[in-house]
């Protein structure tokens, strides 16, 4: 076992990840090496996610098969928005685990690290912050060659019925535009040719401070400052404020791919789940995003199986995708959490049914996604390479249309070696369900 070597397991959301790149640049300031083996490691790092049961579930597995394969002499951290609500738990109930630390503040991972671990429990790590805590810039990244995100914001002011974000990260808390910036340089000069801008509540960005900031200048001041090729905004919530700032989208330097997630299109479950909104106002806002950015591409997500949600309700959101179409959707059946409010509610959905529902949302998204990206047949884009395929002379990349992670790729067939974290042409010859095919031109 290598004397300072460290292996670290990135769970849940985007913004874990950029979190879990900020620990290892930290650690590797401090001289320790990265590892993919935890067998080979002297710290066994997982960085966790809390937001439904799935991803609890996840987490606990995680921790306990990691426990399994590390070293005995290697120490084990759970870290992140588990740990942030079940320390207790994880101290009483998980011999295996050395140390348990919220998501307050990282630097108790280091701390943890460079002092050694004499405790299991880490109290300053679960005290929340009321500014964004800047950690230095990043030299490691965990995402494809190409890309990275970038966090504006921590935290969420909004009061969702189903949503632990508050309880586990804290009101919003916005970064000022110069560390961003700085930031994005950097990242620049390491390669990255699409910066994936992310946050709890992105619209919301520079509402908390009292300096002049909003997203709007805080993007002039990206496009401005440096050369990055393209930028994408995630996490766009519906309302006025959306439509205020879709100026944005005028530089074609910030591709024109909108994520809004609705939740639901019924007026009486957006008012349970504590949202503004609903069928004929989303529309609307769909309308004017269409009308003023014609290219648009739409993802969106939705919650089936929301206490209350009737066959009706239900048949309300299969009518507003049908009418609307969005390129991209994900869909979640309902998972009550413990300190949210909905987790109360009368009228519970039986999961079932909940789960039939899912499914015909999927099946129906299907065939929308298709028909949507067979228009785009014949025509050229932009696609940022991120794996090779070299026995079958495949590229894996992603033009506009698509997020990682979450939607489909492009698939480009090339008799020359393209180097991942290259930005290429590429004719769309034909169409998937959820991927676009095509040759590099």
């Amino acid at each position: 076992m290598k004397e300072k070597t460290v292996y670290i397991e990135s769970l849940g959301c985007n913004k874990n990840t950029v979190d879990s790149e900020i620990l290892l640049s930290i650690l590797k300031k401090k001289g320790y090496s990265r590892t993919g083996d935890p067998d080979k490691a002297v710290f066994v790092i997982v960085n966790t996610c809390a937001f439904i049961d799935a991803a609890k579930q996840e987490t606990i597995d995680t921790v306990f098969e990691l426990a399994g394969k590390k070293s005995p002499e290697a120490k084990l951290i759970v870290a992140g928005c588990f740990s942030q609500l079940y320390h207790r738990e994880i101290v009483k109930e998980m011999p295996e685990v050395d140390a348990v630390i919220g998501t307050g503040n990282l630097e108790a991972i280091i701390n943890a690290v460079e002092g050694g671990i004499t405790g299991k429990y880490f109290p300053e790590s679960m005290v929340l912050p009321k500014r964004f805590n800047e950690y230095g810039g990043r030299t490691e990244l965990l995402t494809p060659a190409g890309y990275a995100y970038i966090k504006i914001s921590e935290g969420c002011s909004r009061n969702c019925s189903f949503c632990l974000i508050p309880r586990i990260k804290g009101r919003l808390r916005s970064r000022n535009t110069a560390d961003i910036v700085e930031e994005a340089t950097q990242l620049e000069k390491m390669g990255v040719k699409e910066l994936i801008i992310t946050s709890q509540d992105t619209l919301r960005f520079g509402s908390d401070r009292s300096e002049k900031e909003s997203l709007s200048s805080l993007i002039q001041s990206l496009l401005s400052e440096t050369g990055i090729p393209f930028f994408r905004l995630l996490y766009l919530r519906p309302g006025r404020e959306l439509i205020r700032n879709l100026d944005i989208f005028s530089n074609n330097r910030v591709v024109p791919y909108l994520d809004i997630p609705l939740q639901h299109v019924s007026k009486k479950i957006l008012q349970l789940m504590h949202r503004d909104g609903d069928y004929y106002s989303y529309r609307e806002i769909i309308a004017e995003i269409r009308k003023k950015i014609p290219h648009a591409v739409l993802r969106s997500t939705f919650i089936v199986g929301f206490p209350g949600e009737t066959e009706e309700d239900f048949t309300m959101l299969l009518d507003f995708m049908q009418e609307i179409r969005f390129n991209h959707l994900g869909v979640f059946v309902f998972s009550p959490q413990e300190h949210t409010d909905a987790a109360v509610l009368p009228m519970m959905v039986d999961e079932k049914t909940a789960e039939k529902r899912r499914e015909a949302v999927f099946a129906l998204q299907k065939n929308i996604s298709k028909e949507m990206l067979s228009e785009e047949r014949g025509k050229t884009f932009p696609v940022l390479i991120e794996e090779n395929i070299e026995e079958e002379h495949i590229s894996l990349g992603r033009s506009y249309h698509f997020a990682p992670e979450v939607d489909g790729l492009f698939v480009v067939h090339s008799n020359t070696w393209i180097e991942p974290g290259s930005l290429i042409r590429a004719l769309v010859t034909h169409t998937g369900d959820y991927d676009l095919f095509g040759m590099a031109v």
